[in-house]
C-alpha cells in the first residue's frame, strides 16, 4: 500500500474535492503564520528580538513544509517528488557541497547580527536615527547574501551567467510594473543619506504639518496637530521642500496686532516689547521686537516677534497665549486702543448727502417712519436722503471715524 492510499489522497475521489481540501490547506498555513506573527511580541518579551525572529522562521519553515507535504498528498505527487531527488543524485560530493554552502549561509548570517549590532550602538549614540539604522542592516544583507548566493550556484556547478541574466530580466519586468514603489524605495535611501528630519522632528511637507512618527523604505507617516495619520510617500518628499522646524534649537515667532491711527505707533511699539520683554516661555536672546507690518483698513498693524527654545508645537502656542495676554494687559493700562473694523455712512455729493429727518416727520405714537419702535418709547431722528429718488448711501470698510 502506497503513503497516497494511506493519506489524505484516499479520502478525495473526484477534483473538486481536492481543490476544496488544498483551498482548506492554503487558508490553514495562511491562519497558522498569522498566529506565529502575532505572537512576536509576546517571544520579543521573554527572548531577544533576534531569537524571537529566528524561532519565528523556524515555525513558519516548519508550516510552510508540513502544508507542501499534504498539498502534494493531495494531488497524488509522490511520484515526480522522488523522481526529482533521484536527479538530485545525493552523495558524499553533493554532501560536502550542501554543507560547505550552508557553512557560508550561516557564517553571512551571523556577520549580518553582528553589523546589526554595530549599527545599534551608533543609534544610542545618536550617531543615526532609528530610520537609518533599519536602512543600513537591509543594506548590509544585501552586500553580503547576494556574493554568498552566487558563491552557492558556483559550488554547484550552475550557469551564473544564466542566473544573473534571468535575474535582469526578471528585473525589468518589475521595475517596469512598480516604477512607483521602486521609486519610494530609492528615496528612502535618499533620505538615509541626507537626513532631512528625524523621529520626533515638527516638520511641514507640502499642505501636512505635524511629527515625524515613523520613516520606512517606502512610506513617512506624520501624525498631524489634528491627531490625524499621514502616509506620505519617499518620492514625494524628495520632490518637495521640506520645512523641519526642529533642526535648530530656537524658532521664532509672529503675532500681529492692530492699534488705532490716532495712537502714538513709536508708543505703543515700546508698550508690546516691554511687555514680552519679561516673559518665561520667550529666548531672552536675540530679544523680542516689534516692526511696523502695513497699514491696515482699520488700524496700523504691528508685528511681534520673538524666539522659543526647543521648538514644539506647545511651546509655540504657550508662547503666543502669554505675549498677546500681556500686550492686550499693557496696552488697556496706557490707553492704547486696538480697533475694530468699522462702517462710515455717506450719500452722493450730487444728491444733496444726507440729512437728519424733522421732528414733525416722526410719528406722534413713537414710532419710527420704517414702523419700528424704539426699545424706550421715545421717537427717533430718522436719516433719510435730502433728495427724493436719491440713493441713501453706501457702506464701505474704511479706517476713518463714525461720519
Amino acid at each position: 500500500m502506497t503513503l497516497a492510499q494511506i493519506g489524505v489522497r484516499g479520502l478525495l475521489d473526484s477534483p473538486g474535492e481536492q481543490f476544496a481540501a488544498s483551498a482548506v490547506v492554503v487558508v490553514a498555513f495562511l491562519a497558522a503564520a498569522g498566529i506565529v506573527y502575532a505572537c512576536g511580541g509576546l517571544l520579543k518579551g521573554r527572548l531577544s528580538d533576534e531569537a524571537a525572529e529566528a524561532v519565528q522562521s523556524a515555525v513558519g519553515m516548519a508550516l510552510g513544509i508540513a502544508a507542501g507535504a499534504v498539498l502534494v498528498d493531495i494531488w497524488n505527487q509522490w511520484g515526480p517528488v522522488a523522481t526529482a531527488w533521484g536527479e538530485v543524485r545525493p552523495g558524499p560530493t553533493t554532501g560536502v557541497r550542501a554543507l560547505i554552502a550552508l557553512l557560508a549561509l550561516g557564517v553571512t548570517y551571523t556577520v549580518t547580527r553582528i553589523t546589526k549590532r554595530f549599527v545599534r550602538v551608533g543609534e544610542r549614540r545618536d550617531a543615526i536615527s532609528t530610520h537609518q539604522r533599519e536602512i543600513l542592516h537591509h543594506v548590509v544583507q544585501i552586500a553580503l547574501f547576494v556574493p554568498a548566493i552566487l558563491f552557492t550556484f558556483l559550488l554547484f556547478d550552475a550557469g551564473v551567467g544564466n542566473v544573473l541574466l534571468s535575474a535582469s530580466v526578471l528585473g525589468v519586468v518589475l521595475g517596469l510594473a512598480a516604477r512607483q514603489t521602486l521609486g519610494a524605495v530609492l528615496a528612502g535611501f535618499v533620505l538615509l543619506f541626507s537626513r532631512p528630519f528625524k523621529l520626533g522632528d515638527w516638520v511641514e511637507i507640502g499642505d501636512h504639518e505635524g511629527i515625524i512618527t515613523d520613516v520606512s523604505i517606502v512610506n513617512t507617516e506624520i501624525r498631524t496637530f489634528d491627531d490625524e495619520v499621514v502616509m506620505i510617500p519617499n518620492d514625494e518628499i524628495t520632490s518637495r521642500a521640506v520645512l523641519n522646524r526642529s533642526k535648530n534649537d530656537r524658532l521664532r515667532v509672529t503675532v500681529d496686532v492692530g492699534v488705532d491711527y490716532d495712537t502714538d505707533v513709536a508708543r505703543a511699539m515700546e508698550t508690546a516689547a516691554d511687555a514680552m520683554g519679561g516673559l518665561d516661555d520667550l529666548k531672552e536672546s536675540p530679544a523680542p521686537d516689534v516692526v511696523v507690518e502695513s497699514f491696515g483698513d482699520s488700524a496700523v498693524v504691528l508685528t511681534l516677534r520673538f524666539y522659543i527654545d526647543n521648538p514644539t508645537i506647545q511651546r509655540k502656542w504657550a508662547a503666543q497665549n502669554a505675549v498677546m495676554e500681556s500686550v492686550k494687559t499693557a496696552f488697556e493700562r496706557e490707553g492704547i486702543a486696538i480697533p475694530f473694523p468699522q462702517r462710515v455712512l455717506s450719500g452722493r455729493e450730487q444728491d444733496g448727502g444726507l440729512r437728519v429727518a424733522d421732528e414733525r416727520a416722526v410719528a406722534a405714537d413713537g414710532n419710527e417712519p420704517n414702523g419700528e419702535e424704539r426699545s424706550d418709547g421715545e421717537p427717533e431722528a430718522a436719516v433719510e436722503p435730502a433728495t427724493d429718488g436719491g440713493d441713501t448711501g453706501s457702506g464701505d470698510d474704511d479706517g476713518g471715524a463714525d461720519g
